[in-house]
């Protein structure tokens, strides 16, 4: 399959609370849907660690006393899945309309699509094991 040259943003944020990172992606979400800018692929990282839910999971699943007793702070994401826990890391989300041909297709297709191009850039930058 031929992709068309498209022009995307990349932001580069930095550690933020699970409030704080889930408010700038509803922002870019709303940004990206407005066309008010293109689509955005952005990296950003945790702190403190945090546990956060899918759209749709219970809040009864969550050992509060354990996340207390950790300092781990609690976050509901807009999309959906299973709880994930945010510690060491680097997370990536992807905001694009609808038509964007990257994104197209299943949630599979599109997942392995953006996979491939993640693997790619890693690949490229020298990061061993890709």
């Amino acid at each position: 399959m031929a992709y068309v040259l498209a022009s995307w943003r990349l932001l580069i944020t930095g550690p933020a609370s699970g409030a704080t990172n889930m408010a700038i992606d509803e922002a870019i979400l709303r940004a990206v849907a407005a066309e008010l800018v293109p689509p955005t692929l952005r990296l950003y990282a945790w702190e403190p660690p945090c546990l956060s839910l899918g759209q749709a999971q219970s809040c009864s699943e969550v050992d509060w006393e354990a996340c207390v007793a950790r300092g781990y702070t609690v976050v509901r994401r807009p999309t959906g899945g299973r709880a994930i826990l945010h510690t060491d890391e680097l997370t990536y989300s992807v905001t694009a309309p609808e038509d964007e041909p990257r994104v197209q297709g299943g949630i599979v297709e599109s997942y392995r699509r953006l996979s491939e191009g993640l693997i790619e850039g890693l690949r490229l930058m020298g990061v061993p094991g890709i």
